[in-house]
């Protein structure tokens, strides 16, 4: 992975590789950012340039100081995610083919598969379809936190640095937590640990308090445009919808561009629960609780963020900021009917009820309890003058 080849970020790119060029790297990085942005590509392209033995320097115009050449042995084993000197933990969880104590290295063929299919551009919920676990809460375990002890004892085998990714480190699990808490304080020489995450309320404060944070922001709409001039043949007019349903998150571009998807797939399930809500319809708000509780609780967690953010948009459009409102069709026309009834004066309320059982889902409370509840404290709020 080329630092080129990702979408924006241009600021965050040239301050990684200075602490390169300048050799500043800081042993411990937690990079932050919301599901599916370029925070796993950017870890990647990262280690990549810290290995690469022929990195391009720029001194023309180019947006970027430097880059991995793409072409040294180093570099030709990073793209196939196959250098002997990095290493990934990640959630796993039983499967019919590792039925006791599931590591990450059981998966490997299965995470590089995925890497590349998705560009890196990997949400959690894909992942666990990937492995068959859709279900299932994922972790990273005492045997992989061992692992990671005993991997980085030894010596780089080919580059200078060794370095362990771990994705989605709020799944570490409490009893492998402490594990690694004194291997990331005093790590061994030229050793680079990069955590990917995308909620800090969910990590421990004391693996919070050993890492340097690196926060993704939401990519600019005119990032997302560029990107799409200089790469895909799509018309202008496509290009203006794309960009309002990226929403600043270019993992959901995808499905767009191939057609996959017209609308949000968690639409019609926020909206009926919405509805329900606002009739007061106690019989369906339970049959539809038990339904949505059999989907998995990354999918219930999806659609209560989902909620969210079309809380946010009816917000901008009762305050008359329709600028703001980046949407489209069916999805859309709900938004400026619905935001007579979610507006400034209660969209607080129902983005922390929407918040509140996300957190609650994460935290394995039961799901049809969490979502009937949800849905009537905000019948509520739409009794309430």
């Amino acid at each position: 992975m080329l630092f080129k080849e990702i979408v924006g970020h241009k600021e965050l790119k040239n301050r990684l590789i200075n602490t390169v060029l300048k050799q500043r790297i800081s042993h411990a990085q937690l990079f932050l950012g919301a599901e599916g942005s370029e925070k796993l590509a950017l870890a990647i392209a990262y280690a990549q340039f810290i290995s690469c033995s022929n990195k391009q320097i720029y001194n023309d115009n180019s947006e970027l100081l430097a880059d991995s050449c793409g072409n040294c042995p180093s570099c030709i084993k990073y793209q196939k995610y196959a250098h002997p000197d990095l290493h990934f933990i990640f959630p796993v969880a039983t499967t019919k083919s590792v039925s006791s104590k599931p590591m990450s290295s059981h998966f490997l063929p299965e995470w590089r598969e995925a890497l590349s299919q998705s560009n890196c551009y990997l949400t959690l919920n894909e992942w666990y379809a990937k492995i068959g676990i859709e279900n299932k809460q994922g972790r990273i375990g005492v045997d992989d936190a061992n692992q990671v002890i005993k991997t980085l004892a030894l010596r780089a085998y080919e580059g200078e640095y060794k370095v362990m990714i771990i994705w989605m480190v709020e799944k570490l699990y409490h009893s492998a937590a402490p594990k690694l808490l004194k291997i990331l304080e005093e790590p061994p020489p030229k050793t680079l640990f990069i955590l990917l995450a995308e909620d800090t309320n969910l990590i421990l404060k004391t693996i919070l308090s050993r890492t340097q944070l690196v926060k993704l922001l939401p990519l600019p709409d005119e990032d997302v445009r560029d990107y799409l001039h200089k790469n895909f043949q799509v018309s202008e007019d496509k290009i203006d919808a794309i960009v309002n349903l990226a929403d600043g998150n270019f993992k959901n571009v995808f499905p767009i561009l191939s057609n996959e998807v017209e609308e949000n797939p968690y639409f019609d399930s926020f909206r009926e629960m919405m509805l329900l809500s606002y009739r007061r319809d106690f019989i369906n708000m339970r049959n539809k609780a038990d339904k949505l509780s059999k989907i998995g609780r990354e999918n219930i967690k999806q659609l209560l963020q989902y909620g969210m953010r079309i809380v946010r948009m009816c917000l901008y459009q009762d305050l008359g900021n329709t600028e703001l409102v980046k949407s489209s069709g069916a999805e859309l026309e709900f938004i400026q009917k619905f935001s007579r009834f979610v507006h400034k004066d209660n969209a607080e309320q129902i983005n922390e009820i929407l918040n509140d059982a996300s957190f609650h889902i994460a935290r394995n409370v039961n799901p049809k309890i969490t979502l009937m509840d949800t849905m009537l404290k905000i019948a509520l709020i739409f009794t309430k003058k």
